[in-house]
């Protein structure tokens, strides 16, 4: 009886061991399987600000560092700017709107702050609505100077401090790395001569402290190649801020031979890939007993609401219509005539399913289509939407003959990723 057990017990074992044997080759037969299937290709790193990757010169390790915004003064006494045109190290984005006495200012932003101009400048002071559009792309802030709140007036040193920003400031900062400096070899007033040394950026970010790790900012969609934004010619843009402005026209002409818009307004020869227009609402506010520099007893500062609204898009000598929003510090560019097309589609397809109300109108709002913008460096121009800002484009009118490879040039099938909701809402 006991040897009748041993034996039971070993077949028992004996049929156990084989169904584990089994099992492990069933198992190991399936991971062989996975491990033959080929693993999917990362997506290539590319710089945030231009689309730009490592082979067209962007060092992927900028992927791990912040962006660096820089305020550049823009009145006529300091032009040119030093470094906007710099050969190798032009700002990747610059953004122009509107500050106070019709004078409009420029934010220069960097994607890499190792890879920046020998020198940039005229500095100058901060503004809100500039820090506030730095935020959409977690930017470390430097400026010499800033407004203050004052009366109904909020000022730059107030939203510094409510959104805990990060900036270096030249007028508080010990600048024991010699990031700022002054060259007054131009023969203007002492306001027009602030600058800083490219190279030091990195020692004065880290004299501050700032962070360095990014956190998730905005990242802008780009075409892998060129192309037509449609069929819509634009060879040249005349773009007036505001009523206040208006002593100023800023005029971009599209150049065949490079394919990039150029303008002489700074009095150089700046040239870009894109130019983005922005129409949004603004308010003048006047701040009373003002003391600064050639003070009248008050100054009025122009606010953008930062609300979105209307705009365009030109490259390639070419110009769609976009849409923008800022939603939880993000920014957001939409094809609009893509999305329009999108959402009829969507409608119509959600309605012969047979979808409820409430269904189809989801699927309406869903169906977003992002503008891309083609490789490489943009201006963005802040325009007033209720305050006087004109676009005039010329010509303004259907190409002649559309070039044959421009497939998805009209904007309605090769756009951006569609469908975020949270960029819809």
């Amino acid at each position: 009886m006991k040897n009748s057990k041993i034996v039971a017990a070993l077949v028992l074992a004996a049929a156990l061991a084989c169904a584990g044997g089994a099992f492990l080759l069933t198992a190991c037969s399936g991971s062989n399987e996975e491990a033959a299937a080929p693993p999917p290709e990362p997506e290539p790193i590319t710089n945030p600000l231009t689309g730009a990757t490592a082979e067209q010169g962007y060092d992927e390790n900028a992927i791990n560092q912040r962006i660096v915004a820089v305020v550049v003064e823009n009145s006529p006494d300091a032009r040119p700017q030093w470094g906007m045109d710099d050969e190798e190290y032009s700002p990747d984005i610059i953004l122009e709107g509107e500050v106070e006495g019709g004078i409009t200012r420029t934010l220069w932003f960097f994607s890499d702050y190792n890879k920046m101009p020998e020198q940039v400048g005229p500095l100058r002071s901060a503004r809100p609505p500039f820090i506030r559009f730095s935020e959409c792309f977690d930017s470390i802030f430097i400026h010499w100077g800033m407004s203050h709140s004052k009366g109904l007036y909020v000022g730059a040193s107030t939203v510094f401090k409510d959104d805990n920003i990060d900036h270096i400031n030249q007028m508080s900062f010990a600048n024991e790395c010699g990031l700022f400096d002054r060259d007054s070899s131009r023969g203007v007033s002492m306001e027009h001569t602030g600058i800083l040394y490219g190279d030091k950026v990195p020692a004065a970010i880290e004299e501050y402290g700032c962070r360095t790790e990014p956190k998730i900012p905005t990242k802008l969609n780009f075409n892998e190649t060129a192309e037509l934004m449609s069929n819509i010619q634009a060879d040249e843009i005349r773009l007036q801020f505001s009523k206040q402005t208006n002593w100023e026209t800023k005029v971009w002409t599209y150049n065949e031979e490079d394919q990039q818009y150029h303008t002489d307004a700074f009095k150089n020869d700046l040239k870009r890939d894109n130019l983005l227009v922005l129409f949004d609402d603004t308010e003048y506010i006047t701040k009373d007993n003002y003391e600064g520099p050639g003070s009248t007893g008050s100054v009025t500062y122009c606010d953008y609401a930062l609300g979105g609204g209307e705009g365009k898009l030109f490259s390639q000598g070419t110009v769609k219509n976009i849409e923008w929003k800022i939603k939880k510090h993000k920014l957001y560019l939409i094809d609009a005539d893509a999305t329009e097309a999108a959402k009829a589609e969507a409608e119509a397809a959600a309605t012969d399913e047979g979808k409820t109300q409430e269904e189809i109108d989801a699927a309406v709002k869903a169906a977003v289509v992002y503008a891309n913008l083609n490789p490489g460096k943009t201006w963005i121009g802040w325009a007033s939407d209720n305050n006087g800002g004109e676009l005039e484009i010329i010509p303004n009118e259907p190409m002649e003959e559309p070039a044959d490879d421009a497939e998805g040039a009209d904007g309605t099938e090769d756009g951006g990723e569609t469908t975020e909701t949270e960029a819809a809402e």
